[in-house]
């Protein structure tokens, strides 16, 4: 990534380049006068501190193809006193690339800008990772751009979209089908973790039509190129732009600012209900690990559907970098509806798992973590002395009292995790082993007796989670299925003296259960 140095308090040389590669501006429909030099830098900086969070003199990254927009940004930052470095990615798909990267590094050794550039094989990439040219393009250059940045301790990376890109992407994104995100179109200061966690991409150029960035290269003499391909139709925003907004205009002839304010109002409408749904999120979430998420499901299920859908695509990002469709979000949320059928295949390589108490999305390489809940190391028996403790899976420990006198006390100090027993219903060791067919306890205040497979279905436990939930045993008699429940027969009576303390707990607690 061979660079220009950095100057600091370099002046800016006068500068006026007549080069020729600006067509005349007749084929351009759109043509507007172009604004004076003073006014549209006034537009540009003031939206650049006020939209775009870049305050007078930042570094920042100027992503330069040679085309008008963004020449039009790298000149227009510089004169107005950001410290910028020309960014060039040269996708190594057209013929004329070469040249069109000769002019933007004749603009920025004019501007006397570092000058930073990286080819890549576009088409290699999207092969390999199954993407459209234009996506594989869109993510090598991306990722480049934001790598200068780091090198360069720039505060954002700036690219030169203008008001009818915003309007082209909001047409395409009604197309398709969207919500609100879709709606809200080009950001004005976006942070994308995938790309960087705490730069931004900005878009100074907004406020402008593109046909004041063509009038101002032209009026200021930059060398711009003219990519033939914004002109393939086979690509669906060349469509947009060349066949649907022109039919469109033929009906409001300010189409494109009507999109351009749907594209506020939406992105209005948007924070706001993305700001409700963090406010709301810990009620929700549930756990959370490395290559998994889970949510409560009955409090998920309660909630607002706006809000089911923002969650959902952000646990997707969150595990993927990438942000489900719109189809894919509601497939998950039917799926919630309905617990016990294992895992679902999900949106990019993602599963999706619906249990009673929780909706639990992984990777494909993660299995349902189990920390959260007591289970045993094996499926062996083992063997619990009194007054000693036994070390069960993930951190989770079963501890047995020696017997001792009843505490006056004693109830204050139960709980479904520590409870009492008579001392003579105990033979030490005491056995903990797993659940075996035909296994039964008479609950505590219950008639009768309940198994222990109905037990724990009444109880939601998991399916994944029965076969080593530890049961501890005395005299060959379930006395207690910690958390669940105790036996009725090994109850503290009024007749009482000598009691023994079973307590169930984790060492690091780091999940749902609270013991």
């Amino acid at each position: 990534m061979p660079a220009i140095p950095l100057s600091e308090g370099q002046a800016k040389p006068p500068f006026s380049l007549k080069l020729g590669f600006l067509p005349p501006l007749s084929p351009q429909p759109d043509i507007i006068p172009c604004m004076q030099t003073e006014t549209l830098l006034a537009k540009v900086g003031q939206f650049a501190q006020r939209a775009c969070g870049l305050p007078r003199g930042a570094r920042v990254v100027v992503g330069v193809s040679g085309g008008a927009d963004s020449l039009t940004l790298l000149d227009a930052l510089h004169r107005l006193g950001y410290t910028v470095i020309a960014a060039h990615y040269h996708h190594g798909l057209r013929a004329e690339a070469d040249a069109d990267e000769a002019a933007a590094r004749t603009l920025a050794q004019a501007l006397g800008v570092p000058w930073v550039r990286e080819s890549g094989d576009v088409a290699a990439l999207a092969a390999a990772r199954g993407l459209s040219l234009e996506a594989a393009a869109r993510e090598a250059r991306y990722r480049f751009l934001f790598r200068v940045a780091q090198t360069y301790q720039a505060e954002a990376v700036a690219v030169g979209h203008t008001a009818d890109d915003q309007a082209e992407t909001v047409l395409m994104h009604i197309l398709r089908g969207s919500g609100l995100a879709g709606l809200s179109g080009l950001r004005a200061r976006r942070v994308i973790p995938a790309w960087d966690a705490t730069r931004a991409l900005v878009r100074p150029l907004l406020p402008l039509r593109r046909a004041e960035t063509v009038a101002y290269a032209h009026a200021h003499g930059l060398p711009v190129r003219w990519d033939a391909s914004n002109w393939d139709r086979r690509f669906f925003r060349n469509r947009a732009r060349l066949d649907l907004l022109p039919r469109l205009r033929a009906e409001n002839p300010a189409v494109d600012a009507a999109l351009v304010r749907l594209a506020e109002a939406a992105a209005a409408d948007e924070d706001f209900l993305a700001a409700e749904a963090a406010r709301r999120l810990p009620q929700v979430l549930a756990a959370r690990g490395k290559g998994y998420i889970a949510l409560a499901r009955t409090a998920f299920l309660q909630a607002h559907p706006a809000l089911q859908r923002r969650w959902l695509r952000e646990m997707a990002a969150t595990l993927t970098g990438q942000q489900p469709e719109f189809a894919q979000v509601e497939l998950a949320r039917e799926r919630a509806q309905h617990p016990g059928r294992g895992a679902h295949p999900w949106f990019g390589g993602l599963r999706l798992w619906v249990e009673p108490q929780h909706l639990w999305l992984t990777t494909a390489e993660t299995a349902l973590p189990t920390e959260a809940w007591p289970q045993l190391p094996t499926d062996d028996t083992f063997f619990l002395p009194a007054g000693e403790r036994l070390k069960l899976a993930d951190g989770w420990v079963l501890e047995a009292s020696p017997p001792q006198p009843l505490p006056a006390d004693w109830r204050t100090r139960a709980s479904a995790a520590a409870v009492w027993l008579d001392a003579t219903q105990m033979a030490f060791p005491l056995t903990v082993r797993p659940r075996r067919p035909g296994d039964v306890i008479a609950p505590l205040g219950l008639d009768g007796r309940q198994k222990i497979s109905d037990l724990m279905i009444n109880a939601k436990i998991p399916q994944r989670l029965r076969a080593r939930w530890p049961l501890v045993i005395s005299r060959q008699r379930v006395v207690w299925v910690p958390l669940l429940a105790l036996a009725h027969h090994a109850r503290i009576t009024p007749q009482t003296r000598v009691a023994v303390q079973l307590r169930i707990s984790k060492e690091v607690l780091d999940g749902i259960v609270s013991s």
